[in-house]
């Protein structure tokens, strides 16, 4: 198996978005994407390099941690296997990412890969108007 096939097919910690300001500022004032039952909200940004990615879960919709932690796998699979459908970004420009589910039944992979592709696709027209 090649070495870059390797590297793009895992989720590290400096891809995951943590910390409470980015956070802050991604939902203030970034941009959304809805396909239901997902939505993405992004922003690019030239203080960090790379994706960074968080999925959230309602407490309100799924009381059990169980269910939320379920959901939340079964996103980050489906990000992880179809991360590379993401454009290059340039040197030095960043892009945080958040998904967020609004459904109230714990969906099946089969049904959520095709939107999280679907939001990865418009995500790429989003950066290339931004580019031109």
């Amino acid at each position: 198996m090649p070495a870059i096939y390797t590297i793009m097919q895992t989720f590290r910690k400096q891809e995951r978005l943590c910390g409470t300001i980015a956070i802050e500022l991604l939902f203030t004032k970034g941009s959304s994407i809805f396909k239901h039952p997902l939505r993405l909200v992004w922003r690019f940004s030239n203080d960090t390099a790379g994706y960074r990615v968080l999925f959230s879960i309602p407490k309100r919709n799924f009381h059990r941690a169980v269910d939320r932690n379920r959901i939340r796998r079964l996103m980050r699979e489906c990000y992880r296997k179809n991360k590379n459908l993401l454009h290059e970004l340039k040197e030095g420009e960043g892009c945080d990412l958040a998904f967020v589910f609004s459904a109230k039944t714990i969906p099946e992979y089969k049904n959520m890969e095709p939107i999280i592709i679907f939001l990865l696709q418009r995500l790429n027209q989003e950066y290339a108007k931004t580019l031109h």
